[in-house]
């Protein structure tokens, strides 16, 4: 077995072994970040005993889940990792897997990219008469996506005998007509994948129950880019277990433009906050002239 706190600094030590509540970790750039997330992990299974299906582990990228799966792998040994380590759309997929047959979508449902995106709004254009040398697929496809950011297209379209809007105006008829051809194709886009996880949350108790009660620990890394969903998401996942470990900087917050929420991370409510300020990957000279210039941030946590 590994010494889990070998090579930790105090605060990296202290991280790992704040198993319980609502916790907070501000870590910048190069502090050890990843490190401790692993390191707690194995620390829940290895020392409190906890089975590593019960433990959520999300972050950004899938080259970052994949990181976090190899060094957990490493410290708790071959079979103990588990698939719930994973980026947040991932653990969406793995939800609607096991849950979207309830909304009359096939579990073998798709997932579309920017490519199959575009071909469906060409389909919903030309049907409509739709000129798109004036009226770009890029631009349509906005227009869709503030339009399901603002209704709910699921509850009006998607489900078995969703009434629709009934007649709609010449302008809405193309976007109605995309949200169409996705239902008839059972295929879903980033954002839908989202979106229906939180519908299936918070529509049905027993899919709600059954993930509060399997999901005895989450902790989140790159918490300064969730946006207003992906917070919604990880309330409801830790409302029974309270068993939050959320770790960012609000200074390395770059993603606002597409809905990223730091201040949720300035503003949270913790039982316990945990400042990671020791840097392993900068020079002095470098950090003097970072703290400097960060120093004059509005939404941070000194």
């Amino acid at each position: 077995m590994h010494d889990l706190f070998e090579g930790l600094n105090d605060r990296q030590r202290e991280a790992v072994a704040a198993t319980e509540g609502r916790i907070r970790v501000v870590a910048g750039a190069g502090s050890g970040k990843t490190r401790v997330l692993a390191h707690r992990f194995a620390y829940i299974v290895d020392e409190i005993g906890v089975n590593p299906a019960n433990i959520l582990c999300m972050t950004f990228t899938n080259k970052a889940a994949q990181e976090m799966r190899t060094r957990i792998s490493r410290l708790v040994g071959a079979g103990m990792s588990n698939d719930l380590i994973c980026t947040i759309h991932g653990f969406c997929v793995k939800l609607l897997r096991r849950d979207i047959y309830r909304i009359g979508y096939p579990k073998s449902f798709g997932i579309i990219d920017e490519e199959d995106s575009k071909s469906l709004a060409k389909q919903a254009m030309e049907a409509n008469g739709l000129d798109r040398a004036k009226d770009t697929v890029r631009l349509f496809l906005e227009r869709v996506d503030i339009f399901k950011s603002t209704n709910d297209y699921i509850s009006t379209f998607l489900i078995p005998d969703a009434s629709g809007l009934g007649d709609v105006s010449v302008e809405l008829k193309p976007i109605v007509d995309y949200i169409n051809l996705q239902r008839q194709y059972y295929v879903l886009d980033f954002q839908d994948i989202i979106d229906f996880a939180l519908y299936l949350l918070e529509r049905f108790e027993e899919v709600r129950d059954y993930w509060q009660t399997t999901l005895n620990y989450v902790q989140v890394d790159e918490v300064q880019d969730c946006n207003s969903a992906d917070w919604r998401l990880i309330n409801i996942l830790t409302e029974k277990s309270r068993n939050l470990f959320i770790v960012g900087d609000p200074d390395q917050a770059i993603y606002e433009w597409r809905g990223a929420r730091p201040n949720m991370f300035v503003d949270f409510k913790s039982d316990s906050d945990i400042i990671l300020a020791q840097n392993y990957r900068s020079t002095p000279d470098i950090l003097d002239v970072a703290n400097s210039v960060i120093a004059n941030n509005r939404n941070r946590i000194p």
